[in-house]
């Protein structure tokens, strides 16, 4: 199992179940991360990546109406590494495939493992 500090890290929660997003929230709040958002749009999601220093992001696919793919692409761009979480990985485009997937329903230890794995290099 990979292992990492995860005190005073910032990580962004872009989900918009507000019964999944609370419990990402516990899961990084328990590891001692400094929980962004949640943020349940894109719109919010780009603005929590304009207003603060993000170390890595989790990500569900299907935000409603919308995907979540005009994030994933500004967190590439601004070199912040971020997991998908979402019940049905076969949306993620082909430009994404590398990116780590943890499917729902997740296993707080895989999610845990999956997002020290990402901030490793960081």
């Amino acid at each position: 199992m990979v292992t990492l500090d995860f005190s005073d890290r910032n990580v962004l929660i872009v989900e918009d179940d507000v019964f999944l997003a609370l419990d990402l929230e516990r899961v990084l709040d328990d590891a001692g991360c400094s929980v962004i958002g949640p943020a349940p749009s894109v719109e919010r999601a780009l603005a929590r990546i304009d207003d603060t220093r993000l170390d890595a992001a989790l990500l569900d696919v299907n935000l409603g109406h919308e995907l979540v793919f005009p994030v994933a692409d500004r967190l590439c761009a601004e070199d912040v590494p971020f997991i998908f979480v979402t019940g049905d990985p076969s949306k993620v485009p082909e430009r994404h495939w590398t990116r780590p997937i943890v499917t729902k329903p997740f296993l707080e230890p895989a999610l845990l493992e999956a997002l020290a794995a990402v901030m490793r290099p960081h």
